[in-house]
């Protein structure tokens, strides 16, 4: 009996770790990270002078926060190793003329995700090979 509670203890620790690491499966470094977007569908983005420039925050509960170029951004987002999306993204809602159109494609690039990869020091939202969005890390 005093052997088996010892190899139940190590076995339970074995499993709880895996399911842990199951869980991230994604690069750590994503998170916490003000993403600063830099292109949607491979164009680089014009924003008037003097304008804030869009950017994206995700953090580890799956919550993430964000600026559209008008709008304050908010919500929720689905991950599963490199796989993402977000289904519940919310926003203010003030319409800003000179930035209005970035914002709305902005929002069409996170609709239309379903994974990411990062390289080259770029975190690009995915779907299929066609990239639709693509950030460099800010401060």
């Amino acid at each position: 009996m005093r052997l088996k509670l010892p190899f139940l203890a190590l076995a339970l620790g074995l499993v709880l770790s895996a399911n842990k690491c199951a869980d991230k499966g994604m690069p750590a470094n994503i998170f916490d990270t003000k993403w600063m977007l830099q292109s949607l569908a491979g164009q680089a983005i014009q924003m008037p002078a003097g304008a804030e420039m869009p950017w994206l925050k995700l953090a580890a509960d799956k919550s993430l926060s964000g600026f559209g170029g008008c709008n304050n951004l908010m919500g929720q987002f689905s991950l599963d190793g490199s796989s993402i999306g977000f289904p519940g993204v919310g926003s203010t809602k003030k319409f800003c003329e000179g930035t209005q159109k970035v914002e709305d494609s902005f929002l069409g690039a996170l609709r239309e995700a379903k994974s990411f990869k990062v390289e080259d020091g770029l975190m690009k939202l995915m779907n299929g090979d066609k990239e639709l969005a693509a950030f460099s890390k800010g401060n």
